[in-house]
């Protein structure tokens, strides 16, 4: 709060004597150690009962472990602005890329667990990474508590604008033909767009290789430019390139197509039918965030979520609203040790793992 200070006009009153002076002095020090005593008292209170207090007083970081521009860093400045109106402070994002997100979420982890830390995740930064890499200086389940999920991305296959086929029957075809040839891109081993290409490839029986970013973003630039084949990528970011002309949208992975990309087949639609990949998004804190904290977070995510702006903001990429449950901290919690679960034996059957 920005403080004026307030000064005399030119007129002139009278000094008062020192005997006041020090009388006046006196009394102003016992009224401010009371007040200051009287404010201490309610943060007194709230750190013994472990209540939020004012949370939040001061703006909250919101880390993306992803370069700008990418699928999860758009989802989670959407989000960002939402529970900011709901929280009353602005949430700063803080992209930090590396190493399929472990970079951000080492860091996220080894901040203090007061609810001013944030860290938005999806089932490759979360889940799958916890069987791919060998050594993480954290424990996904142990050092994080889940606020609830976001939002749940459809997944596109997009390829450079002169690979001329539609469909996955088309593009297993083309591909099986010239795969010692092609290139995927992903942002970094274990996300969202890299299990994506992994999924492809054990399903449609190919062995093309991975070319790794800091971030999707970058690698849809790549395959706009023609220096890579395609990407499977979220539709947050593809639906406005495919449309655009940009990228060849081939398919989306899902039984039926979506509303954002009704010109694109879906893999419902091909030999390849049960190929279904969302990529879940979700909310976590630092392990030991007080609970009234956790709760306030929980709510105002849940309302960003359910608020208009935000549902006006993503319905043109395809995203959907996760179920009521998932957008709990139970639910979230259920989904994140469910898919490592999940995912920890498809990994190890195709051999892939990081150390």
């Amino acid at each position: 709060m920005n403080h004026k200070k307030q000064h005399c006009g030119s007129e002139t009153l009278p000094r008062p004597s020192t005997t006041a002076l020090d009388r006046t002095g006196q009394r102003r020090r016992i009224l401010l150690g009371a007040a200051a005593a009287g404010a201490a008292l309610p943060f007194a209170r709230a750190g013994a009962s472990g209540a939020a207090g004012e949370f939040p007083a001061k703006p909250i970081v919101l880390i993306v472990p992803f370069a700008a521009g990418g699928p999860t860093d758009v989802l989670a400045r959407v989000i960002a602005e939402g529970m900011s109106r709901e929280l009353r402070q602005p949430i700063i994002v803080e992209n930090t890329p590396g190493a399929g997100g472990t970079v951000g979420n080492a860091r996220a982890a080894r901040l203090a667990p007061d609810g001013y830390t944030l860290l938005i995740g999806n089932v490759g930064t979360l889940a799958a990474n916890a069987t791919l890499y060998k050594k993480l200086p954290y424990d996904i389940l142990k050092d994080f508590i889940a606020l609830g999920s976001v939002g749940d991305a459809p997944q596109v296959l997009s390829a450079r604008k002169d690979l001329a086929v539609s469909g996955l029957d088309q593009f297993a075809d083309y591909a099986r033909a010239h795969a010692k040839d092609m290139n995927f891109g992903a942002a970094g081993v274990g996300s969202g767009s890299f299990l994506g290409g992994i999924l492809l490839n054990d399903r449609l029986g190919l062995k093309i290789n991975a070319v790794n970013y800091r971030g999707a973003g970058q690698a849809l630039n790549d395959v706009m430019a023609g220096h890579l084949d395609y990407l499977v990528d979220s539709s947050t970011t593809s639906v406005g390139y495919v449309n655009s002309g940009m990228v060849r949208g081939v398919a989306v992975l899902r039984p039926k197509r979506i509303a954002a990309l009704p010109n694109v087949p879906a893999a419902g639609e091909s030999a390849f039918a049960d190929l279904h990949y969302d990529i879940w998004n979700m909310l976590l804190v630092p392990a030991g965030a007080p609970v009234a904290v956790v709760a306030r977070l929980s709510l105002a995510l849940r309302n960003a979520v359910a608020a208009p702006a935000t549902r006006e903001k993503l319905a043109g990429s395809g995203i959907e609203a996760p179920s009521d449950r998932n957008q709990t901290p139970e639910g979230a919690a259920e989904l994140l040790h469910g898919e490592v679960q999940r995912w920890a034996p498809i990994l190890t059957k195709l051999g892939i793992t990081v150390d």
